[in-house]
């Protein structure tokens, strides 16, 4: 289950579904019921995912540094892979929205968020060696208690 993609960075995402987590108890007029579901839900996640969690703690802890561009890194990558996914849910998501400004802002964000991974990529693709010379070294040397 290691080489899973997810599962190295699943200490990050973790903590993001629990900053969600803590938002939603905030949120008025969500229903306790409905709260109560989602955090039983999330609960199930930490103690299913307990050991992966730990050790991503562990190697957060040895080199926060570079484990946070992993993340970066395969954020950026299940978010390209995800598009997939989210381009055919957005595009039914439009067809049946009653609301027509809503439905062209959807497709807005949508086309928008996409050509912002398309040209991260791009520009990812063919820089690559100097955009990890400047993230590994360069601003490593700026970050103190970089390791």
């Amino acid at each position: 289950m290691n080489e899973i993609l997810i599962t190295k960075s699943l200490f990050f995402f973790m903590i993001l579904w629990g900053i969600g987590m803590l938002l939603l108890w905030f949120r008025p007029r969500v229903e306790v019921f409905w709260k109560i579901i989602a955090s039983l839900i999330f609960g199930f996640y930490l103690w299913f995912f307990f050991s992966e969690i730990t050790q991503g703690l562990d190697a957060f802890q040895k080199e926060w540094y570079g484990f946070t561009l992993n993340f970066l890194k395969e954020f950026l990558v299940l978010a390209f892979v995800n598009l997939f996914f989210i381009w055919p849910l957005s595009l039914v998501i439009i067809f049946y929205k009653a609301d027509d400004l809503g439905a062209e802002r959807l497709l807005k964000v949508v086309s928008l968020c996409t050509m912002l991974l398309w040209i991260l990529f791009i520009l990812y693709f063919f820089f690559n060696k100097g955009v990890d010379n400047f993230l590994l070294n360069e601003l490593k040397k700026m970050i103190p208690y970089a390791k």
